[in-house]
């Protein structure tokens, strides 16, 4: 991607962000401007060490993987590589281009593009595994709770719910069976390219076989170290609880009457935000992650609901695309030269 192109994405994210947050505050500025001076400087201490933890988590994930192929490869490296790639995943649509730049990163790093995307795809099975599983449980834990707040999304929330868990489904499904992937191949790509969705039906369909059989070599790999998958499903498991958990310390840093025993009803709204706004094709979400932070969240007023949503976005996703330009820009073994030998 063109450096105009990554420009003109940053001004789109803070244009449609601002638009979002200056609708939300909804002429109540001063009270947004009191709430926000009269915060609880512990919680939002809270919040930090928590996205911290996070971004640690997300990291050691990362490095279990990598050292299947470079034995010393560092939690600092995996670090740096990691929240590098939330500034490129929050800067382009569908956060597509996070994977790319880690590629890049791994290269720098010692590790070469054939591996790198081995990594990858092992890190995307196990989190989107344990992204459907965790979201899955959450939802019919609260379920009664959907239906006695009602919750006008719980459509989309749904929609979005189970297009994961098709993906998942599907993959695993022709990575374990020939016929499932020949049916997808020569059946649905073949149906696709009729009606003119899928343009090259050749091309797509060897880039789809090689990926199932990727997918079915890193899933042999995953059944074959129980230890390295118990410990990466573990990680997410704890990423996911964090990230879900945002929006209860903002309204607890903001001095908005909540109590604990709300903190799953939180996690649960918080989940549906994330299930969402994964098909939103602007970067970042921006617009429609305010916009549903404001319905989900709107029972604690339009003010409790504006300035925990502010504090909340800065800190799960500014906050990443910040650090991730800075790590990028500054990391001295990412902007290395390398010597040709």
């Amino acid at each position: 991607m063109k450096k105009s192109k990554y420009i003109f994405n940053i001004i789109l994210i803070l244009v449609i962000g601002f638009i979002a947050i200056y609708i939300s505050i909804n002429g109540e500025f001063d009270k947004m401007l009191d709430a926000f001076k009269n915060a609880s400087l512990f919680w939002i201490i809270i919040m930090l060490l928590g996205m911290f933890l996070y971004y640690i988590f997300d990291a050691l994930s990362l490095q279990k993987f990598a050292r299947v192929y470079k034995k010393d490869y560092s939690l600092i490296q995996s670090l740096s590589n990691t929240i590098s790639s939330y500034f490129f995943n929050g800067i382009t649509p569908f956060a597509s281009g996070g994977q790319f730049a880690q590629v890049y990163i791994f290269n720098k790093q010692g590790i070469i593009p054939t591996y790198s995307a081995s990594i990858l795809l092992l890190s995307f099975i196990c989190y989107q595994s344990v992204l459907v599983i965790y979201t899955a449980l959450i939802l019919l834990l609260r379920l009664q709770y959907f239906i006695s707040s009602e919750v006008y999304s719980i459509g989309l929330v749904l929609i979005g719910f189970l297009i994961n868990f098709m993906v998942i489904i599907v993959l695993f499904s022709a990575a374990n069976s020939k016929n499932i992937q020949n049916f997808i191949i020569h059946k649905v790509l073949k149906f696709l390219s009729k009606i003119h969705v899928v343009k090259d039906y050749e091309l797509i369909s060897i880039r789809v076989e090689r990926y199932l059989s990727d997918f079915r070599q890193q899933l042999y790999f995953l059944q074959n170290n129980k230890s390295i998958l118990l410990s990466v499903v573990f990680n997410n498991f704890i990423k996911l609880s964090i990230a879900y958990s945002m929006p209860f310390l903002a309204a607890k840093a903001m001095h908005l009457s909540v109590s604990f025993n709300q903190l799953i009803n939180f996690m649960t709204l918080c989940s549906c935000i994330y299930m969402i706004t994964a098909f939103i094709p602007i970067p970042g979400s921006s617009g429609g992650a305010e916009g549903l932070y404001m319905v989900m969240f709107s029972f604690l007023g339009t003010v409790g609901a504006s300035s925990s949503m502010m504090l909340w976005r800065f800190m799960t996703y500014y906050l990443g695309l910040i650090l991730g330009a800075l790590v990028f820009s500054l990391n001295k073994e990412i902007n290395k030269k390398r010597l040709e030998v």
